[in-house]
């Protein structure tokens, strides 16, 4: 197995719907499997699993219910699971863009030739943010205008669904189980350190929506007050980090 991707799902079997069917297209002849790890208190993510129909040859789709314990324990306990040489993380809700998947890997493939597999452990690229329905539009990161991306990395993290990792790193470097929502930083930056700018492609791969799994819990409660306003910062900063960068 080459690429496993994890997807994260909990009582949202409509999001995993739009999530699963990005992945075909995006994967191509790639040797893949799709892990699904369930911490729904219903059925509702199952039954649409089954539902599921690829086209042959498909991906390997697996299903692993989960204890609700946070989304970095279920990242955890997903990394001891997965069967391929490379892994991503998608929560339910976000989606692939058409191949690009395919085109990350590529990436991958060329880094470790260049690199070496020691030393090209994670590669990452651009990524749509969706921000929730009426607000602003979506926005690129890293930001079209970015240059020096060494000089951004200082000051903002990329979108962690536009990441594959090397899944021997992924095992000796899991993720902070204690509580904080940010906890996919210190493992992203430790990838990037590792692989050196090199492994960021310039390409959308991915679209992340804002509000989804992955960020509607507890990430921006003191900013509750203001849920319309948050995104339009958050886009304006991302621009005037590119054009800084």
């Amino acid at each position: 197995m080459e690429v496993s991707v994890v997807v994260l799902c909990r009582d949202n079997p409509a999001e995993l719907a739009e999530t699963l069917a990005s992945i075909p297209p995006a994967a191509g002849p790639v040797d893949l499997e799709v892990l699904v790890v369930d911490g729904s208190s219903t059925d509702g993510c199952r039954r649409q699993l089954e539902a599921v129909r690829w086209s042959t040859p498909g991906p390997t789709l697996r299903w692993t219910p989960m204890e609700p314990r946070g989304i970095y324990h279920a990242m955890n306990q997903s990394l001891e699971l997965v069967r391929g040489e490379w892994m991503a993380f998608m929560n339910a809700g976000d989606v692939y863009e058409s191949a690009g998947l395919l085109r990350l890997l590529a990436h991958a493939r060329g880094l470790v030739r260049e690199r070496g597999a020691d030393r090209a452990v994670a590669v990452f690229a651009q990524a749509w943010v969706d921000p929730p329905p009426g607000s602003t539009s979506p926005w690129l990161t890293p930001d079209p205008a970015t240059q020096r991306l060494d000089r951004w990395l200082r000051h903002m993290v990329p979108c962690h669904q536009a990441f594959l990792f090397a899944v021997p790193f992924a095992r000796l470097h899991p993720y902070d189980e204690r509580g904080t929502p940010i906890a996919d930083r210190a493992v992203m930056r430790c990838a990037i350190a590792r692989s050196g700018t090199a492994c960021y492609l310039r390409f959308p791969v991915c679209r992340f929506r804002l509000g989804g799994l992955s960020s509607r819990a507890g990430a921006k409660a003191w900013f509750a007050p203001w849920p319309r306003l948050l995104p339009r910062l958050m886009r304006y900063r991302a621009r005037w980090m590119g054009r800084f960068c």
